[in-house]
C-alpha cells in the first residue's frame, strides 16, 4: 500500500475576519500571512470567503476604494472542503478540477479546522515523489527476490529416495 501524506499534516489555521472587515485589511492580512484568502464569517453566521480574485474583479477593477467596501459585500459562498484524512495527491487533483488555489479542511464532524494552498502542496511534493521512489524501489527489490527464488527452483534437481 502506497504511504500517502494527509492534508492534515500541511495545514494551517484560517484567517477567519467578520464581514465588516474593510478590504484593504483583510489586503494586507493576506499578503502578510501570505494567504490567497480569507474566510468570512458573516452577519447570518453563514461562511463565506475572499480570495485574490474577488477583490481584483470587484473592488480593483470597479475602481471601488478598499478601504470603503466591507468583505461580506463581495464574498464567495465557493468553498471547497477536505477531509482532514485526504492524501495531499487527491487534494492536488480537486485543486485542479475546480481551479482553485486553496481547500479547506474540515473534521469528521465537517467543521472547518484548516486550510492548504497550492504552496503547501508544492512545498511537501518533493516528500511525495521520494515517498513513491522508495516505494517503486522496494517493489524492484522483491521483484529481484522472486526472479532469484525462480531461478534457484528450477536449479535443483530432486533425487528419489528409496
Amino acid at each position: 500500500m502506497v504511504a500517502t501524506i494527509p492534508v492534515l499534516v500541511i495545514m494551517k489555521k484560517p484567517v477567519i475576519v467578520s464581514g465588516d472587515v474593510s478590504i484593504d485589511k483583510i489586503a494586507k492580512i493576506m499578503i502578510d500571512e501570505n494567504i490567497p484568502c480569507v474566510l468570512v464569517i458573516k452577519k447570518d453566521n453563514s461562511i463565506e470567503k475572499v480570495d485574490e480574485e474577488d477583490i481584483i474583479k470587484k473592488v480593483i477593477i470597479k475602481k471601488l476604494s478598499p478601504e470603503k467596501v466591507k468583505t461580506e459585500d463581495i464574498s464567495s459562498p465557493k468553498i471547497i472542503k477536505v477531509h482532514k484524512n485526504t492524501p495531499v495527491e487527491e487534494a492536488m487533483e480537486i485543486m485542479s478540477k475546480n481551479k482553485v488555489k486553496e481547500l479547506f479542511v474540515v473534521d469528521d464532524d465537517g467543521k472547518i479546522i484548516g486550510m492548504i494552498t497550492e504552496e503547501d502542496v508544492v512545498n511537501v511534493a518533493p516528500d511525495i515523489i521520494n515517498t513513491l521512489e522508495s516505494l517503486i524501489n522496494h517493489l524492484l527489490e522483491i521483484v529481484d527476490e522472486v526472479l532469484e527464488e525462480e531461478k534457484k527452483e528450477k536449479k535443483i534437481v530432486r533425487i528419489p529416495i528409496n
